[in-house]
This record gives structure tokens, sequence and C-alpha cells, in this order.
């Protein structure tokens, strides 16, 4: 026979220990001591290696933390010995410590309290007894103290210990059921001196007093507890101390009987005890959750997460899970449905609590209300209900230890009212929701709920109102269920309407909803509304909170920072995070990326409403322009950062009193502009804006960002909206600045005749008041218009009479612009060896004065004209670093010119390379809008087609190509597709 294995006994209930038979093995302090002590909190469950790096080393985890984990594993089970090392195992994602029955010392614990309690209402006092001394000897200090700072084991600890009171105090009751009062003495004075405010410890010490024959004492224990409670607490003492004082004043014969069954037959003497309250009637399990909704639809991944955390593997903590989410995301039919899905695993009954943390006219419940409530739903009389808040815990606890109970916790305000209605032992579960995100709870599993995705809310709408309803109107029911932002009561508000007008159609509630300007407001029945419910939430915060969600309603953008909302709310950085993260955890903001932060649709008009009816229009109007401040100063930085060669040409606004993103670099510059862009073409759109200098200053500050990253449409927006306020306002200067930006986009656009009417009326407007830059600048543009119409003559005129202005006044940012176009001019004209030359000067000219757009344009177009001169090597050198230029700025347009000169130069070689070049361009000139290069780019297509031999792909592509130029009015690159599709 192989020998019997020796026990191992593992010990949380103080420092860490391992006990293998007689012995106790060494764990000296470390990372494998530590290592240990989380895989027993989490004993046979596997603990992901990743979480266990993060909680060794924190913020100063190494790079290799997972070889260097391993290594302190296996140090770990050579500590442990033979025996008790093979518990520790390695399972796939992490580890786990096999701990069998009986050796944990915190399952001895929890499994002796409940034994002890069991004993004791059963009347088997002295086994109680011996049951309970043996559980609370087990605990030889502070449980989980090895525990990493960083990680919370004060809510496992707080628990344990409130159950070793509760075990101490049964004990303390088993014996004066056996007649000890005299030896309990000093033990209770020791306790409560430990625990000044337990009431029910101060009752054990009078009535232990009051049977040792010293009834002045126990009278003296009571005076003494009262002083203390009314100055530290403001409140007298329990009804149940009071009259136990009463009690011993009239020296109650009664206190002195045995209060278990039993009791004197297991001591051997009557024993003197407490006064039993009266028995309560056999307990019957209740239900009192709400009913199922029978149209719950969606939620299948939710409600299978909720339904795997009540499965997972038993525990010495109660499985809780919290279900946030903002007003009317469904948080409560989860909750309800999920348990009624579980009801049958929980025999002991399945007991539902609104605690009105979010009630119109009701003030949240306190938890000494709400604990009554599950204390007559457990079978408590209303009689044994404690007074004491913390006495009424202390006997839910109790109560739940011996049941397994299925808890809604609904409505909740916060992790403060949930803490105390909490069970302390495992067997029961706890569904909590709240409007609130609740961190503060510890242990809790935490399920933020969002909105219905597209066919679940599809699917809602259709269960309420039936099927039949919505056939055949499956585009207005998705616009509807739109409109309600996929939220679950806005959806089941409007589908109800829907139900109960049987006249009405999907599309004439559409045409309602759509005519309606605060929609939440329109979704609202007798009994429910989604204003109302977002009112509640509103009213819940701090008056400073209320400020800032009402001032982020006038934001004109989609999203925003921190900075923004310090802009409109005029608040320092520091102020603003902490108010945006108490939005965030009242679900009123919702954080899209690290950072950034939006509304729900319906919540942004709610805030927008609220705005508008409680500030006043000259407060609001400050607020907006703040944040235009805000948004042109670091528009206008990024710019600088990015083409600090034409700073001189754009506005730049002072800095502005709030505070301003610190841009250093060009990807600085270039990542918050891309981020930003929507919020500043909103901005500077805004009417706000108009009135101001804030859109036609945007307009010039955005201008050149806005060409080179291709946002052709978009610029068109902006520059014709501050083309119209420059109007209004009669300001020549800024007019003149903006309809030149307005004609270069439409230029890009390639809406050439409208481009020149725009030019000329600029021209006049900059030859008016004698602004000789803005003229030369004018004069460049209408110079490339005309080549764009093949009108060349009229092209090279204007450039050179530009080109000579730029130098007489000594601007040489403006000679590399002109030199680079009167390059593309030859190249058109078929003049290669001249445009060689002008964008050699291009090139040189953009290095002296820092334009690296200028000199990444002029790498390609160099290229493109060296190839045309039969000299592919030098041009492939050339169009490489081109390429290279383009891809780390992110300029979409210097890659068109790379790309299509490298597909150029490989048509002759390698067609299908540059057929892949050339498509590559095609798409991205569709992306931006620009006509003019996508005609281009076919017309390279069909060509690289024709040289693979693939001659119907070739004249479909360019057939596309004479299309646009025809569209374009480009004359000459016409009479060139033309040619090839004339061709034999």
């Amino acid at each position: 026979m192989s020998e019997r294995p020796e026990p191992v006994r593992f010990n949380l209930l103080g420092p860490v220990s391992v006990t293998v038979g007689d012995g106790e093995v060494v764990l000296p302090s470390g990372i494998p001591r530590t290592v240990l002590v989380l895989l027993l909190v989490h004993a046979n469950r596997v603990v992901p290696a990743e979480q266990l790096a993060s909680a060794v080393w924190g913020e100063q985890r190494p790079a290799a933390a997972g070889p260097g984990l391993r290594n302190h594993v296996l140090r770990l089970r050579r500590m442990l010995g033979e025996e008790a090392g093979q518990r520790l195992r390695t399972v796939a994602p992490g580890y786990l410590v096999a701990v069998h029955p009986g050796e944990l010392d915190v399952e001895r614990f929890l499994d002796g309290c409940r034994l002890g309690a069991q004993q004791l209402r059963a009347g088997e006092v002295a086994t109680a007894r011996q049951t309970l001394s043996s559980a609370l000897e087990l605990w030889r200090g502070d449980p989980f103290t090895d525990l990493p700072a960083g990680l919370d084991g004060a809510a496992r600890a707080h628990q344990l210990d409130e159950t070793r009171m509760k075990a101490w105090q049964d004990r303390v009751d088993a014996d004066l059921a056996l007649g000890r009062h005299r030896e309990l003495v000093a033990e209770l004075r020791g306790l409560t001196q430990a625990h000044p405010l337990r009431e029910a410890l101060h009752g054990q010490l009078m009535v232990a007093l009051y049977g040792a024959d010293r009834q002045a004492e126990a009278l003296a224990v009571y005076q003494e507890l009262r002083t203390r409670l009314v100055a530290e607490l403001g409140v007298e003492p329990s009804a149940q101390v009071a009259e136990l004082q009463q009690r011993i004043l009239a020296a109650d014969p009664t206190l002195l009987e045995p209060a278990v069954p039993g009791a004197a037959a297991q001591g051997g003497e009557p024993a003197p005890a407490a006064q039993p309250a009266p028995a309560a009637p056999a307990y019957t399990p209740r239900n009192s959750l709400p009913r199922d909704v029978a149209d719950f639809t969606g939620r299948g991944a939710e409600t299978d997460r909720l339904l795997t955390a009540a499965a997972a593997p038993a525990t010495n903590a109660v499985v809780i899970s919290a279900i946030d989410g903002m007003a009317g995301v469904g948080k409560t039919a989860l909750a309800v449905h999920v348990a009624h899905t579980l009801a049958p695993r929980y025999a002991d009954g399945q007991l539902f609590i609104d605690l009105h943390g979010f009630t119109p006219g009701h003030t949240p419940l306190d938890p000494g209300t709400a604990l009554a409530r599950l204390l007559r739903a457990v079978g408590v009389r209303e009689e044994a209900l404690p007074a004491d808040p913390e006495e009424r815990a202390l006997l839910w606890r109790s109560e739940a230890a011996e049941r397994r109970l299925l808890i809604v916790l609904d409505n909740a305000v916060d992790a403060a009212q949930v803490r105390p209605l909490l069970p302390g032992s495992p067997g029961s579960l706890v569904l909590v929701t709240s409007r609130r995100r609740m961190p503060a709870l510890a242990g809790a599993g935490a399920l933020s709920l969002d909105v219905l995705d597209q066919e679940a809310a599809v699917a809602l709408f259709g269960q309420i109102c039936g099927p039949d309803r919505i056939a055949g109107e499956e585009a207005a029911v998705a616009e509807i269920v739109h409109l309600c932002g996929h939220l679950p009561l806005a959806i089941r508000i409007t589908a109800a309407r829907l139900a109960h007008r049987s006249s009405w159609t999907p599309s004439h509630l559409l045409a309602r909803l759509r005519d309606r300007i605060s929609l939440a407001n329109e979704f609202r029945t007798q009994d429910q509304s989604v204003a109302a419910a977002f009112a509640v939430s509103y009213h819940a915060l701090a008056p400073d909170q209320q400020r800032l969600f009402r001032l982020a309603g006038l934001h004109p953008g989609d999203d925003f920072s921190a900075y923004a909302l310090a802009a409109l709310a005029d608040l320092p950085l520091a102020e603003t995070e902490d108010l945006v993260d108490e939005l965030h955890g009242h679900h009123l903001l919702i954080e899209r990326s690290p950072g950034r932060f939006t509304f729900h649709d319906l919540l942004r008009q709610h805030a927008h409403g609220l705005a508008e009816s409680e500030e006043s229009p000259a407060g609001q109007q400050a607020a907006l322009e703040r944040l235009f401040d805000y948004y042109n100063h670091t528009a206008a930085a990024a710019a600088d950062l990015l083409y600090p060669h034409e700073a001189h040409r754009r506005p730049h606004p002072p800095k502005p009193a709030t505070p301003v993103d610190r841009l250093r670099t060009e990807e600085d510059a270039q990542a918050w502009l891309e981020i930003e862009l929507t919020n500043l073409l909103s901005a500077g759109t805004h009417p706000a804006a108009a009135a101001t200098r804030h859109c036609s200053d945007l307009s010039g500050i955005l201008a050149r960002y806005l060409e080179y990253q291709g946002h052709y449409s978009r610029s068109l927006v902006l520059h014709t909206a501050a083309a119209e306020a420059t109007a209004t306002a009669g300001d020549p200067a800024g007019h003149a600045t903006a309809q030149t930006n307005l004609a270069g986009s439409l230029w890009l656009l390639g809406r050439y005749p409208d481009a020149i009417d725009a030019f000329q009326a600029a021209l006049r407007d900059f030859r008016s008041i004698g602004d000789q830059a803005g003229e030369r600048r004018v004069l460049t543009n209408l110079g490339v218009t005309y080549a764009h119409l093949s009108r060349y003559q009229e092209s090279l005129e204007h450039l050179t009479g530009a080109l000579a202005a730029y130098r007489e006044a000594g601007d040489r940012a403006g000679q590399v612009i002109v030199l680079n176009n009167l390059g593309s001019v030859c190249e058109h004209i078929e003049d290669f060896a001249q445009a060689v030359e002008y964008h050699q000067q291009t090139l040189t000219l953009a290095r002296e004065v820092g334009d690296q757009v200028s000199e990444g344009r002029a790498l390609g177009n160099i290229g493109i004209s060296l190839n045309r001169l039969d000299r592919p090597l030098e041009a492939l050198e050339f169009l490489h670093q081109a390429l290279e230029s383009a891809h780390s700025s992110g300029d979409r347009i210097r890659l068109l010119v790379a790309l299509n000169g490298l597909g150029d130069v490989e048509r002759a070689t390698d067609p299908a390379q540059a057929l892949a070049r050339h498509q590559q361009a095609r798409d991205i000139s569709a992306q931006i809008g620009d006509r003019f290069t996508l005609a281009g780019c076919q017309l390279r297509i069909g060509d690289d087609h024709q040289a693979m031999g693939e001659h119907a792909l070739a004249r479909a592509a360019w057939e596309l190509s004479a299309a646009l130029y025809t569209e374009l009015s480009a004359s000459s690159q016409l009479e060139a597709v033309r040619a090839r599709l004339d061709g034999p």
C-alpha cells in the first residue's frame, strides 16, 4: 500500500502560511509569497498570468513579465515541497491552486460559523459553543494582509470580520445559555471597548453582569452606552437594549431563564439567559420579482454574461453583478429577466427591492428601511426587528447566511446604499441596477448596459406593436428606432403609441417624430417619459455638475474633450476632468475613446434644452465664444507647426484664458486636427461664430490643411460661410480672403468656371483695399485654373506676372508656389526640360524656406518630367523620395503625385504594378473629390490595361476619363483621351 499523503492546510486568516502534516512551510517575503496569496484568494480558479503579473509588479512591470512569473511559480513550488507543491498547477491562461474541502482556513471558518449558528438555533448549545470556538480559534490576525497594496482586500476582510463578530456573539449567547455569566464579564468588557457602538455586545455584557449579581454595573453599562450614542451619533439606544435596562431595573426573573431549548439538559443545570423572542412562524420562501415582460428582446450577450457569473464555481464571497446604464436603457428589465431565469436555483426566495435611487417624487431608500424590508421578506417578525441599522445589518447577514437567496436591488443611488444590504456568506446572488457606475462596490462584476443594436431595436419595436403593423414599412421603422436613439424606453413608448392607434402607420408616426424639436418630450405616455427619466438623473447632480452638463449641450460638434468643456464652462482643466468623470459615472456622458466624450442623441437634446432654459442668451453666447477662442487658437498653433512657412498669412487669435492643448510636434498637430476637424467645422459654421470673427478666422486658419488633406467638400462649406459672414459684417479684407479660399475649394472640386468667378471677385476686393499680397495669391490661383482649362497662354501670363510680383516683394514662400505651378504648366505643354528646371528651383527654394509640402510635390513632379524625358532610373529615385515624404506626412495630394508618377515609370516593365499604383491613386482621388486627378487616373489605368493586352478594360477606363474631362472642360486632356479611343 502507498503511504497516505500528509494533510495540507492553507491559511489566510492572518499572515499567509502553509502547513504540511505537523510542520509549517517556510515562506519568505517576496513575489512567490504574493503569488500564493493571490492564487489562494481565488482557490480552485484559474488566475490569468496577465492578472498575476499586473498585481505583482503594477506600474513597474518588466518587459519579460511572463518568463519572470514562470520562474517565481517554479520557486514557489520548490518552497511548498512535494506534497503541497503539486497543488500549484499551470492551466491556460494562467495558474491555479487546487484546494480540497477543509484545507483552506477561510472555508473551515465560514463552515464552522454557519454550523455553529444552526446548532445554537437547534438547542445544541454545548456543541454549538465548541463548534464556534473552534472556528474563532482559526483567526490568527487580519486576513489577506499579504495582498499587494494595489489590490483591495478590505471588502473581503470586512465581510469576514462581520461574520466573525456574529459568530462571537453566537458563542457568547451559548455561554450565557450555559450559565457562564461570571466567566464572560472580562471578555465582554474587552469586546465592548474594542467595539464601543455595537449595542448587541453591550446587551450581552449587561446580561452577564446581571447574572453575576452585579446589577448596578449592568445598569452603568447602559448609561455609558447611552451617553456615547447620544454624543457621537445623536441617537438613543435601541428599543431592545432599553427594554433590557428596564427588565434589569425591575429584577425581571425571566432574564435568567434558559433562552435556547435543550440548554439545561446539555449544561447540567438551569442556565440563566436572555428572554427568548416569540417563536416566528415557519419560513415560507417568497418571490417578489416583478413580472418578466413577454416582449423582452435582445440582450443575449449580456444575459449570458450574468448567467455565467451566477454559475461560477462556489467561492467564499457572495456573487454580485452590478448593472449600470443611462436612464431608459433597460437595466431593470434585464435584471428581472435574468432573475426569473435563475429563480429555480434559489429555493429560499427571490427578493426585489426598489431602492428609489432615481425615482421621481421619492427620496432614495435609506439602508435601514431597506434592511427592514429584506428581514420581513425572510420571515423576521416586526417586533424582532432591531431599531439600530447596524444591528439590522448583522441580523440580515445572519438570516441570509442560512439561505440561498436571489436578491434584486433595483435603482440604487450608489455603492454606499447597497453595501449594508449584501449577504455576508456565499450561496446567494445579488443583482444591482443603477444609473451610476459603482466601482466602489468591491467584489461586484460590473456590466455597463448600452443601447440596443439596430437589429434588436427593430425587433423590439415589432414585438410591441405587432409584426403585421411594420410589414412593408421597414425603412420607416429603421428611421424611427434611430430617432429613438435605440433607447429601449423610447422604443417601447413609441411602439406602444403605434399599437394603440389603429389608423396610424409607421410612416405617419415617423413624420410626426421628424417634426418634433424635442424628441425626449415626445417619447411619453401617461406614466412614462424619457424626458422625465432624464430630469431625475439631472436633478441628482450637484450644481456644478448640472452646469457643465447643460453647457456641454451647447457644443456644436459630435464629441469633445475636457479642454472644450473647460472652455465652455470657464473652468480649470483638473476641475473639469473631475466633473466629466462624475457625469460619465452617472451615464450622462459616453466615453467614445480615451479622453473623448459624447452624448446619447436624446440626452444631447435634453442638455441643449436645459442650457436654453437655464442659461441667459448672453451666458450662452459667452460660453460659445470661449469655445471658439479655444478652437481657433489651437488650430492656428497646429497649422503653424505643419506649415510654418505660411504662418504670416494666417490669423493668430490670442491665447484664451481657458486651458489649451500643448502641441509640440508636427505629429501632435496632425493628430489634433484629425480628431477635432468635425468640431472645428461645426464651430466655424455655427451662427454664433458667423456673428463674430471666429468664422472668417477659422476659414483662413484651416484653408491650407483642408486643401492638403483633400477635404474639398468640407472646405467649401466653411469658406462659403466665411464669405457670407464677412459680407454681412462689411469686412472687405476678410471677404477677399474668404472669397480666395472659397475659389480654391471650387477649383479643387473641378468647378473651374465658378472658381474663376470667385477669384476675379477676390482680385477686385484686394485691389480695392490695396492688398498686394492678396493680389499676388489670386493671380497665382487664376494661372493654375486657366491651365486646367487648357488656356495655357493665359495661365503662363498670370503665373509669370505673379512670380515677378513675389520676387519684387521678397516673398520666397510665394515664389515656391508659383514655380511649382509653372513647372506643371510646362508639363501640360510638353516642355519637360523647362518643367524640370522650374521644379528644381521649387525644390531648392522650398528647402530654404522650410516648405515641406512643396518640397514633396517638387520631388514627384521632377520624377514625372524626368520620365517623360526618357530618364526612368533618375525618375524612380525622385518618385520614391516623394512617396516616402507623402507617407510620413499623411499628405494625400503628394501621395497622388508620387503614385501616378511611379505607375507611369513602372508601366514599361511591370504594367500590373503600375495598375495597382494608379488604382490606389484613383481611390484616393474619389475619396477626396478631386475629379481632375481622378480623370487622369482613369486615363493611366486605361494605358495600363492596354499594356497588358486587356483592350476592353482599357477602353472602359478611357471612356470614364473622357466623361470626366468633358465635365471639367479640360480640352487638351480630352483630346489625348479621344486619340486613344479613336486609335487602331
